[in-house]
């Protein structure tokens, strides 16, 4: 097999990992739209706008760590299965 292909698998058993662990969900009533989440995001998969009210993730980067859900100052933010 050659490094690229397996490098490939490699990425593709991490996501499904990942995925098996849920997904991160935000609470928009509760969201003050901080910033908090976006700052200590590894991965740079959350994006917060204050000024726009906006709050996205991308889940295909999202690695479920849960640092954001664990720093959110309101705990508007869930892992979900």
């Amino acid at each position: 097999m050659s490094k690229l292909k397996r490098n490939i698998a490699e990425i593709k058993c991490l996501r499904k990992i990942f995925e098996a662990k849920g997904s991160i969900k935000n609470d928009f009533k509760k969201c003050v739209y901080c910033g908090l989440c976006q700052k200590v995001c590894s991965v740079d998969a959350i994006a917060v706008s204050k000024d726009q009210k906006t709050w996205s993730i991308e889940d295909d980067i999202c690695v479920r760590c849960t640092h954001c859900v664990f720093k959110c100052p309101i705990k508007a933010l869930t892992l979900q299965k």
